[in-house]
C-alpha cells in the first residue's frame, strides 16, 4: 500500500515527529546533570548539609514502613523521603544511592522548566539558555547531588506553573479543567516534601482560575480540586504535628527586635544582588539596548548611576556591614559549603579563591546589565518581529496574575526566615527561576528575538565553575569519610570523633535517634537543658560553631578530623587523608588531632 502524501497517515507521523523535535531541547536540558554527574563523581558516605537528617528519615522508612523525624529541620519530607526509600530497597543503603534519587527530580525539573519557559512565549533557543543557567548556576547544581529537599520544591512548583499555563492555553473546557484540576492535586500532594511549595495550591492555582473564570466547568472543577488540596493541606499538616520529635515552623513571624530588622534589610538587599549574580549571563545581554545612544538614553542611565551610588556612599559612611561586592550573602553558595568562594581552609593557613578584584569585576557587571535593562525599559528598545512561537503567548498581565501573587507570598515567607534569622541563599531558586523567566522574555520581545551565543559562552563559565565547585566539595568530604573511618577501624566509637558537623548530627540521631532541639514539643520532655560546654580556642568548624554542642550531649570527643592540624590545640597523629582538588590548592589534607585532656568529656 503507498501512502500519499498529504493522507491522514502521514501528516499524523509528521506531527509526531514535531512534537518529537519539540521536545529535544528539553531533553538536552536534562541530559546535562547526567555529565556533570560524571564529571563530579558525588560520592561521599557522609552527611552534606542537611541531608544527613532527611537521609536517615528516608533509612528510617525504608527499614520500618514509617517516615520518622529526629528534631533536625522543619521539612515533611513526604514523597521525598518514599522516592529515597525507594533507591535503598532498590540498591541496600548507601548515602550515594539515596541522593541519586535527587538526580532525577533534578533532570525533570530541567526539563519540565525549558517546556514551561517555551509555554510562556520564550522561543526554544532563549527557554533552553535560560533553563541552563538556572540548572547550571552555582546556587543550583551542587544541590542537584545531595539529598537535600530545594530541588523537589522547585520541581513541584515548575509542575505547577506548566500545568497551569497548560490550562490557560487550552483549546476546550475539558482539557482546561483536567490540568488545573492536576495542578492542585499534584501541588497538594508534591508540597509534603516542602511546605513552601504550597504556594503552587495556595496562590498559583487561584490566580489562574481568575483568569479562567469565563470558563464555567472548568472554574467548577479547579475550585473543587483546590478544596481537595487544601483538605490535603491541612491533614498531613496535622499528621506532621503528632509526629515524635518534628520540628514545628509557623509562617507567621514572632516578635521581632532591631537586630532581626536589620538582619532582614540585609539580606533582602543581598538577595536581590545574589539573584542579578545567578542571573547575569541573561542579564548582561540587555547591554546592546546601549548601542542606540542618545539625551535620552543618556540621562536614563545617569539616573540609574546615582540610584546606585548614592545609596552606596550612604550605606558606607553609617557603617553598614552589608557585603556590597558579589557574592552577596555568604552563607550556602560561599564559604559554609560547597563553593567556597572567599576561602577554604588547609594546613591552618587561607587560600583566597575568589579575589576583591574578581568580585569587583562581577559587581560591575551586574550593575551594568541592571543599567541596560533600566535603559531598555525606559528609553524604549526597538521591538523585534514576533516568532512563530510566540504568537499564542501571554501577555504582561496575565503573566503578572499568574506569578505576582506567588511572588508576593513567596517573598513574604522569605521576611519570616530572615526576621528568625534563618534566610539562606538557596530558598531563592524558586524566584531565581521566575526571574529568568521574566528576562528572557522581555529581551525576546524588546531587544533581540534570539539571545546571542555570548549568553552561552556565559552560562559554560558559570556551569563550569559550579562543576569545579561542587567536584572538590565531594572531594573534601570524601577525605573525611576515609579519616573518620580508619580511626573507627581501630575501636573508636563514632562518639569519641568530633568531625564536620553534619558527622557529628549523624552520629548523635544514630545514638538516640534524635538531636537535643528545643523546639521538640512531642514526645514532652524530648529536650534535656545541658550544662555549659566549654572549648578551648580555635575549636574550629564544627558542630560546636554551627549550633550548641549541647544538641549532640552524647558526644564524648578524643579526636577531631579537621584540615586544620592545629584545631582546638591538639595533638597531630594518624590517619590523615590528602585529597585532590581543582581549584587550588590542588593538594589537600584532611587530618586526626587527639584533642588535649583540658577538653570536657
Amino acid at each position: 500500500m503507498v501512502i500519499v502524501a498529504g493522507t491522514p497517515g502521514l501528516r499524523s507521523e509528521r506531527m509526531s515527529r514535531a512534537r518529537v523535535r519539540n521536545y529535544l531541547p528539553a531533553m538536552a536540558c536534562a541530559a546535562s546533570l547526567v555529565l556533570c554527574y560524571f564529571l563530579i563523581r558525588p560520592y561521599a558516605e557522609i552527611g552534606i548539609y542537611d541531608d544527613w537528617s532527611y537521609i536517615k528519615s528516608a533509612q528510617m522508612l525504608a527499614q520500618t514502613g514509617r517516615i520518622a523525624y529526629n528534631g533536625w529541620g522543619s521539612p515533611m519530607l513526604g514523597w521525598q523521603a518514599y522516592f529515597g526509600a525507594l533507591f535503598i530497597k532498590l540498591f541496600g543503603f548507601s548515602f550515594t544511592a539515596v541522593r541519586f534519587s535527587t538526580i532525577i527530580e533534578a533532570m525533570a525539573t530541567a526539563f519540565l522548566l525549558q517546556l514551561t519557559f517555551v509555554r510562556a512565549g520564550v522561543n526554544s533557543w532563549n527557554a533552553s539558555l535560560a533553563t541552563m543557567t538556572f540548572v547550571l548556576s552555582p546556587l543550583c547544581l551542587p544541590l542537584d547531588f545531595t539529598f537535600m529537599n530545594d530541588v523537589a520544591g522547585v520541581l513541584c512548583i515548575v509542575v505547577c506553573l506548566y500545568m497551569c499555563l497548560r490550562a490557560l492555553q487550552a483549546k476546550s473546557e475539558r482539557s482546561a479543567a483536567a490540568w488545573i484540576g492536576l495542578a492542585a492535586l499534584l501541588n497538594a500532594l508534591g508540597g509534603t516534601a516542602r511546605q513552601i511549595a504550597w504556594l503552587g495550591l495556595l496562590v498559583m492555582v487561584p490566580s489562574t482560575l481568575w483568569l479562567m473564570r469565563q470558563k464555567r466547568r472548568a472554574l467548577v472543577v479547579g475550585c473543587l480540586s483546590w478544596m481537595a488540596g487544601v483538605g490535603i493541606v491541612v491533614a498531613t499538616m496535622h499528621w506532621s504535628a503528632q509526629q515524635p520529635y518534628s520540628v514545628p515552623e509557623s509562617p507567621f513571624p514572632g516578635r521581632t527586635d532591631l537586630k532581626s530588622l536589620n538582619y532582614l534589610v540585609g539580606v533582602a538587599l543581598c538577595g536581590a544582588g545574589q539573584l542579578m549574580l545567578l542571573a547575569l549571563p541573561v542579564l548582561l545581554m540587555f547591554a546592546r539596548s546601549l548601542r542606540s545612544w542618545s539625551r535620552h538614553t543618556a540621562a536614563v542611565l545617569a539616573a540609574g548611576i546615582l540610584c546606585f551610588v548614592v545609596p552606596g556612599i550612604a550605606l558606607h559612611l553609617a557603617g553598614s556591614k552589608l557585603v556590597l561586592l558579589a557574592p552577596f550573602l555568604n552563607d550556602y553558595m560561599t564559604d559554609s559549603t560547597f563553593l567556597r568562594l572567599n576561602a577554604i581552609v588547609t594546613g591552618g593557613a587561607q587560600a583566597t579563591l575568589l579575589r576583591d578584584g574578581l568580585r569587583l569585576f562581577l559587581t560591575g557587571s551586574i550593575v551594568l546589565g541592571i543599567l541596560s535593562l533600566e535603559v531598555c525599559f525606559f528609553a524604549g528598545a526597538k521591538k523585534p518581529r514576533a516568532s512563530q512561537e510566540e504568537v499564542a503567548s501571554f501577555s504582561w498581565p496575565q503573566l503578572g496574575v499568574v506569578l505576582g501573587p506567588f511572588c508576593a507570598a513567596y517573598i513574604y515567607l522569605l521576611a519570616t526566615r530572615g526576621l528568625l534569622l534563618e534566610f539562606y541563599d538557596r530558598h531563592l531558586l524558586p524566584l531565581l527561576a521566575i526571574l529568568l523567566l521574566v528576562l528572557t522574555l522581555y529581551y525576546q520581545r524588546r531587544v533581540k528575538e534570539n539571545l546571542p551565543w555570548t549568553c552561552a559562552l556565559l552560562v559554560l563559565i558559570f556551569g563550569g565553575f559550579s562543576v569545579v565547585a561542587a567536584h572538590d566539595k565531594f572531594a573534601e568530604y570524601r577525605g573525611y569519610a576515609s579519616v573518620i573511618n580508619e580511626i573507627r577501624s581501630g575501636g573508636v566509637p563514632a562518639t569519641a570523633i568530633l568531625g564536620p558537623w553534619e558527622f557529628d548530627g549523624w552520629t548523635e540521631i544514630e545514638e538516640v535517634g534524635h538531636v537535643n532541639d528545643p523546639r521538640i514539643r512531642n514526645p514532652k520532655g524530648a529536650y534535656v537543658p545541658q550544662p555549659a560546654f566549654v572549648v578551648p580556642a580555635n575549636c574550629g568548624k564544627g558542630l560546636i560553631d554551627f549550633f550548641p554542642i549541647s544538641q549532640a550531649p552524647h558526644l564524648k570527643p578524643i579526636y577531631v578530623v579537621s584540615p586544620n592540624p592545629g584545631q582546638c590545640v591538639g595533638q597531630v597523629s594518624p590517619p590523615r587523608a590528602t585529597y585532590w582538588t581543582w581549584l587550588p590548592p590542588r593538594a589537600n589534607t584532611i587530618y586526626s588531632v587527639r584533642l588535649p585532656s583540658s577538653v570536657p568529656r
